[in-house]
This record gives structure tokens, sequence and C-alpha cells, in this order.
């Protein structure tokens, strides 16, 4: 059985993510040093690289595992056999690069580091929605019952999380500086693009999956 180009485009992006964690943590943070998104070294020092590699570091082994339990037990599972990975890759960098960039523009006068793959990713759940919205609600249900039961409830307890996450956020007059605000950046981005993408431009068409 051969691996589909979505199946190399996840393993690639998660072995860079395990990769850079374990070399942060023999360099002594030195890599998160490095590549995060750093408000000073962005805005004074012009390292605008820093707008899309910050979205492959992770501040610790839960953060780490958390996301990667997101790619690979609800991102993955649910678009391996309908967005192609050019569309995946687009739309992670993306979200990735808006949000750093929306971040800087809201907190410039606060200095502050930030990394976490979620600044991408969160964008799927966006995806996920109008994908759904336009396939309905049967189809939903039924991509749901093809998935392991705990598939099926970090699917709801994400739901419920961002929900929280947007509540808060709110709350807070997205005054303080806060991951939960990177999510729902990312998500709105997500949407976005998702809505201004004919659907045919977004599937992965039929041929290396065995």
């Amino acid at each position: 059985m051969t691996k589909s180009p979505n199946q190399h485009f996840m393993t690639y992006v998660l072995v860079t993510m395990v990769g850079l964690y374990l070399l942060n943590l023999v360099s002594s943070g030195q890599i998160n040093l490095a590549l995060s998104l750093n408000t000073d070294k962005i805005i004074t020092g012009h390292q605008y690289f820093r707008l899309l590699s910050f979205a492959f570091l992770h501040g610790s082994l839960l953060h780490l595992a958390g996301n990667l339990l997101i790619i690979t037990n609800i991102i993955y599972p649910f678009f391996k056999h309908k967005l192609s990975p050019t569309f995946m890759l687009i739309t992670f960098c993306i979200s990735t690069i808006t949000t750093g960039t929306l971040l800087l523009v809201c907190y410039a006068k606060v200095p502050f580091t930030f990394v976490g793959s979620s600044a991408g990713f969160y964008a799927f759940f966006g995806l996920m929605i109008i994908y759904y919205l336009r396939s309905g609600w049967s189809t939903f249900i039924s991509d749901l019952s093809y998935q392991p039961i705990y598939n099926n409830l970090l699917v709801w307890a994400i739901f419920v999380f961002f929900i929280g996450s947007i509540i808060t956020s709110v709350q807070e007059h997205f005054i303080t500086f806060s991951g939960l605000y990177a999510h729902t950046i990312s998500f709105i981005v997500g949407i976005i693009i998702s809505s201004l993408t004919p659907t045919h431009l977004m599937i992965n068409k039929p041929n290396s999956d065995i």
C-alpha cells in the first residue's frame, strides 16, 4: 500500500515539528529563540521569516503532544481524501502568516514571543465548517461514523474548547495577549479561504490511495 500525497505532506510536517522540538531541547532553547514569533526581531530586525517559522515550534512537550493529537486524529482523518496537499499547504501558510501579522499589529506595544502550530492548523476547523455546510449535515454525520470513538470525542472537545476561546477573547476585548486570540484568527482565516475557494479547487483528485 503506497502513501497518498496527503500522508507524505502530514509526515513531513510532523517530523519537522518533532525534530525542531528535540533540537530545541538539545540546544537549550536556541531553536525557539531563533525562529519564534518575536516582536522586536521582526519589527526592528526585519526577520520576516519568523512569521512562518514560529508555527513549527512548541514551548513544551504537552504543547507539542496536544497539537499532534489534533493534527493526526482530527485534521488528517477528516481531510485526507478531501483536500489536495497543495491546498492544505497554502492554507497552513496563509493562516500562519496572517495570524502572526495580526498578533504583531495588535500587540506590538507589548513585546512578546509566541510559538505553536495551532496558528496554522486551526484554519482547518474553519475549512471543515464551510466544507460540511456545502456538503450537508448528513455528510458530516457519515464521516463521523467512520472515525474511531476517540476521534469523535476529540472533535466535540475541540469544539467546546474553541467556543470557550472565542468567548474568553471577546470578554477580554482582545486586549490581553493570548494564544486563544491566535486560534480565533486562524479559524476565521480558514472560513475566509474556504468561502472564496470553489470546492473543485479544494478537493483531492483520486489517484494514489490504494
